[in-house]
């Protein structure tokens, strides 16, 4: 991911995965209607994702550990 990124989406949520349990999955966006849009069309395939959170992030900092 790009080091010096502004305002951007986060979507985590869980979703059945192909081995038939449930697994914690996340997902960065640009913008809200390309969040939106992949949460319909995992929809759509069937995937029927559980949304957790939905946030925006205005600033991003990445933090070395």
């Amino acid at each position: 991911m790009e080091k010096n990124l502004d305002k951007m989406f986060l979507l985590t949520y869980t979703a059945e995965g192909g081995d038939g349990f449930s697994h914690s999955c996340h997902a960065w966006f640009r913008t809200e209607d390309e969040l939106r849009a992949f949460v319909q069309g995992e929809k759509d395939r069937g995937v029927n994702p559980e949304v957790d959170l939905a946030l925006e992030i205005l600033d991003y900092r990445p933090i070395e550990l």
